[in-house]
């Protein structure tokens, strides 16, 4: 099996939202136990670009905002992946989903979840 990576966008627009089979498919995600370990290595990721983000000169207002984005975003996909993933296993074990309504860019911007 090939292993490739995704550097840029293979979904079309249609394809926004969650097909039947990927919501089964996360469910099952869910009680894998290989989905703490991907967990964690996002983790990482968030807290790698974090720890950059600190380190960051005071002396350079452009760079400590950018990294400030760039690392609430990291948080704010890491989140996002796993609110995904609980959505599709409390859809399955039938429980009501937390989902309201969709996050516009400035509720994303500014950090409202």
């Amino acid at each position: 099996m090939d292993l490739t990576i995704r550097t840029a966008r293979t979904l079309k627009v249609t394809e926004q939202k969650i097909s039947p089979q990927e919501m089964g498919q996360l469910a099952d995600l869910a009680l894998d136990p290989r989905y703490e370990a991907l967990l964690n290595v996002m983790e990482r990721a968030c807290i790698s670009l974090e720890t950059a983000h600190l380190n960051t000169s005071p002396g350079q207002p452009e760079e400590v905002l950018g990294g400030h984005a760039v690392s609430k975003a990291a948080w704010m996909f890491f989140v996002h992946v796993q609110h995904q993933v609980q959505n599709a296993y409390h859809m399955r074990a039938g429980e009501p989903t937390e989902e309201g309504p969709p996050d516009t860019l400035n509720d994303m911007l500014q950090g409202v979840f």
